[in-house]
């Protein structure tokens, strides 16, 4: 159970950096236009198709809601905010 969580909370962290950089690039208007609420989505996104990746591999050992969200989309949505303003100030 531990293993699991540790790999699912990894997962979906590196997956969170990953929609940073493109949400920072959206923000930023490095494709031509700026639209902050698109970046958001692709947030959003990625969040959905990490747990649902999450959920195919992991299934087995996750119990419940309140495991996704303390695996998944908590260390997710910290780990994008953080990135995405760092990226977005600095780059």
């Amino acid at each position: 159970m531990v293993d699991t969580t540790i790999k699912v909370v990894t997962i979906h962290i590196v997956a969170a950096l990953i929609a940073a950089v493109f949400s920072t690039s959206f923000s930023l208007g490095w494709f031509g236009f700026k639209n902050e609420v698109l970046a958001l989505a692709i947030g959003i996104i990625i969040l959905y198709f990490t747990g649902q990746l999450c959920q195919k591999k992991f299934s087995d050992d996750m119990d419940g809601f309140s495991a996704w969200l303390w695996d998944g989309i908590v260390p997710f949505y910290f780990a994008y905010v953080i990135a995405w303003t760092i990226f977005f100030n600095y780059l």
